[in-house]
């Protein structure tokens, strides 16, 4: 009798060990799953931040290269510059600066040398 119970008692405590470790074992899965997709998730971010970064750099380098402006910028710039300087606008009969300018190169050179 002694050893019956004795008996009895490993066997449910054999299926307890085992129910336990096969809720571990699932539970361990459920978080490697889990752990993948997030690993997964994080290189798809790395990826799309690296993308954006590299975008970033060419634009920085188009805009050293080549800073083109469009038609339209041109013209909003000229119709700011015009409204708020209206005293300066360019008219027909003006002439450039360096067209007909009151100091030769040989008089700048001695004005700036005396100063």
């Amino acid at each position: 009798v002694l050893s019956k119970r004795k008996l009895e008692r490993l066997r449910l405590d054999g299926e307890r060990t085992e129910k336990m470790l096969r809720e571990r074992d699932m539970m361990f899965e459920l978080r490697m799953k889990e752990l993948l997709q997030r690993s997964q998730e994080q290189r798809d971010l790395e990826m799309e931040v690296d993308g954006l970064f590299r975008l970033k750099e060419l634009r920085s380098y188009c805009m050293r290269i080549s800073p083109i402006r469009s038609l339209r910028e041109k013209e909003r710039e000229k119709i700011f510059t015009d409204a708020q300087f209206p005293e300066f606008e360019i008219g027909d009969g003006e002439e450039s600066v360096g067209e007909n300018s009151s100091l030769d190169s040989s008089e700048l050179v001695r004005s700036q040398s005396l100063v």
